[in-house]
């Protein structure tokens, strides 16, 4: 396996050897946040970054952010069923459970589950969204072993409303309608989004439908005092109602109700020239209730919530060197409905210099901890350095470590008689380093090639309290450790103002330590290609290919076994064309080519589908 990577390394990196250099495609003074909880430019940081533009949100004309997320390297998203079915994402091989979600700053990871939902998180509301594929837990904490992906919504740039519709495949109807406001002293925006889907079986051998509805509302607003003083106010919320199905045949009364929020209020200002502080207030809370329709008062409820305080400084001692400093508190609690009702705090200090050497050098350390009331306290440590010796190319190094505290249904779920949680469990810990390059060849050619190994360790697994009776009582416990390695190359060929090439491979070699297979729904190869005729600004036609290696899921048959999913490969097609300023219908279809295929052993997923409609915006 190793052979192989590293004759895929040495032949991208071949490619990317000094010419003539274009920093069009490669942006490397685009400004990213995530990576630094600062403002910093793409060719300082020394990190692998994907920023995702509202224009290419747009030009995707995907209905929530995991379908978004599919063409980005290193990332693998896993649906179980169709619309609003739990859907999860890996990133560089660690658990769904490891990577944070924030919404603009804030925390939206589930406290009894430890990771997020994605299923229903809609986008109309978003501005740019950017995924950091590396260790982060010095910045952000637990959660962050693999990497965060940041949603950040849309300021009020002017004063204009938009209104989208959607229809298709499915009995699917969508609707969107925004509004922004810009002034002096204060901007607005207000969204509202309803997504109905007749759906089809979850189960991949059933035939009723499992439909979907979301109801998602948002509103950010900026106010400016004294010119010098931001505030920003961030408030959403997502109701959504899904039919489920067991494993692998109907239900018809199976049904799941989410209801999550979100309330952020932050202020920045400086004190002087080389110093400004902000402080952050957030909340994320979550209700999910399941139950049967038949039997209503047989409900399952959980409730999950999560307050945050954030007190950040940024000391700027001299031209290309800032230190940010900051104290960060979180309280976070979880309420199972005839479980447990319990809540932990967390308090952490963390401090990150940033400092130029010369004109194309840029080093970042960082240090964070984290002591908490319920699991030991960590430490957590990283450093990096970017190299950027001319305008579009950038090589970059970095390691880091992340740990990931234990999620209170594994530490208070209580003896049922098949399981229990475990109180005394450790964080999880991983170490992992990357090197990489990003290189524009030419005014119309860029490169990016990335490799990366990470460890993890005392992870969570459930097994039986005695190894030699399988058949007793599980509870969840420190046993389990992994490895990922790989390599991520994407690349842009803009052959004419017409045609447009952009592909993307990730090679993910993972394994189960104490089993010495692959991880699970982990394929070792993923590759996209898409291919773009026409200009965006009037109309273009897109046709995409996805290719997903073989994977393995859980040992449904206890043979000891885990069960295969084969490989698959999917082609879609997209089309937009504007008639007028204000003006644009849009369409693509799905799976072209009807291929069956399963991302989860025993669900299912669409087969071919189309999909129309039409987008206008006043001004």
């Amino acid at each position: 396996m190793m052979k192989r990577m590293l004759v895929v390394l040495c032949c991208a990196l071949g490619l990317l050897m000094p010419g003539p250099i274009y920093a069009e495609n490669v942006k490397m003074d685009e400004v990213v946040v995530t990576a630094t909880r600062t403002e910093a430019l793409r060719s300082q940081i020394p990190a692998s970054v994907t920023v995702i533009s509202r224009k290419e949100i747009e030009e995707g004309q995907a209905a929530t952010l995991s379908e978004l997320l599919r063409d980005v390297p290193g990332l693998d998203v896993v649906q179980q069923g169709g619309a609003g079915k739990t859907t999860s994402i890996f990133i560089r091989g660690a658990e769904s459970r490891h990577t944070l979600v924030l919404i603009d700053g804030i925390r939206v990871n589930s406290p009894t589950a430890g990771g997020f939902d994605f299923a229903d998180l809609n986008i109309g509301d978003v501005e740019r969204i950017e995924i950091i594929r590396s260790p982060l837990s010095t910045l952000y904490g637990s959660d962050a072993i693999g990497g965060v992906i940041q949603i950040i919504t849309k300021r009020g740039t002017a004063s204009s409303a938009t209104v989208g519709f959607e229809g298709g495949s499915y009995g699917t109807a969508k609707e969107d309608i925004s509004a922004e406001v810009k002034k002096d002293n204060y901007d607005l925006v207000l969204t509202a989004s309803r997504r109905d889907v007749e759906g089809f079986s979850q189960a991949s051998t059933g035939s009723e439908r499992d439909s979907h509805q979301n109801t998602t509302l948002s509103s950010r607003i900026g106010l400016l005092r004294k010119g010098t003083t931001r505030i920003d106010i961030t408030t959403r919320l997502t109701e959504s109602k899904t039919d489920l199905d067991g494993w692998g045949v109907d239900d018809p009364n199976y049904q799941q109700q989410r209801r999550w929020s979100v309330l952020g209020i932050s202020m920045a200002s400086p004190v002087s020239s080389q110093w400004d502080y902000r402080l952050s207030l957030a909340t994320s809370n979550e209700d999910l209730t399941t139950f049967d329709e038949d039997t209503p008062s047989n409900r399952f409820r959980i409730h999950m919530g999560i307050k945050t305080v954030d007190w950040q400084h940024n000391i700027r001692k001299e031209e290309g060197h800032l230190l940010t400093l900051g104290y960060e508190w979180q309280d976070q609690s979880g309420e199972s409905a005839g479980a447990y009702n319990k809540s932990f705090s967390n308090n952490a200090l963390y401090l990150q210099e940033q400092k130029g050497i010369g004109q194309s050098v840029q080093y970042l350390i960082g240090l964070r901890w984290d002591d908490s009331t319920i699991y030991e306290s960590a430490l957590t440590y990283r450093a990096g350095l970017s190299y950027f010796p001319t305008p579009g190319v950038k090589w970059h190094t970095q390691y880091g470590t992340g740990f990931h505290g234990p999620a209170l249904n594994d530490l208070f779920w209580p003896d049922d008689g098949f399981s229990v949680g475990n109180p005394d469990l450790k964080p999880e810990k991983s170490r992992g380093w990357e090197v990489g390059v990003e290189q524009a060849l030419s005014g119309a050619l860029s490169l990016s090639v990335n490799y990366y190994a990470n460890v993890f360790e005392d992870l969570v697994q459930w097994a039986p309290i005695d190894p030699a009776d399988p058949f007793g009582k599980w509870q969840p416990q420190n046993i389990a450790k992994a490895d990922s390695s790989g390599i991520e190359a994407d690349a842009v060929w803009v052959l004419s103002p017409g045609v447009q090439i952009r592909g993307n491979y990730t090679y993910n070699d993972t394994e189960d330590r104490n089993t010495h297979s692959y991880l699970l729904r982990r394929p070792l190869n993923k590759y996209d290609l898409a291919l773009r005729l026409g200009s965006s600004v009037r109309g273009h036609i897109d046709m995409k290919f996805l290719h997903t290696g073989k994977r393995f899921d859980f040992d449904s048959d206890f043979d000891g076994k885990p069960d295969s999913l084969a490989a698959y490969s999917r082609v879609d097609l997209l089309t937009a064309y504007r008639i007028s300023k204000m003006t644009e219908i849009f369409g693509r279809i799905e799976n072209l080519f009807d291929k069956g295929y399963e991302e989860v052993k025993g669900y299912s997923t669409a087969g071919v589908s189309s999909y129309g409609g039409l987008r206008m915006t006043f001004n």
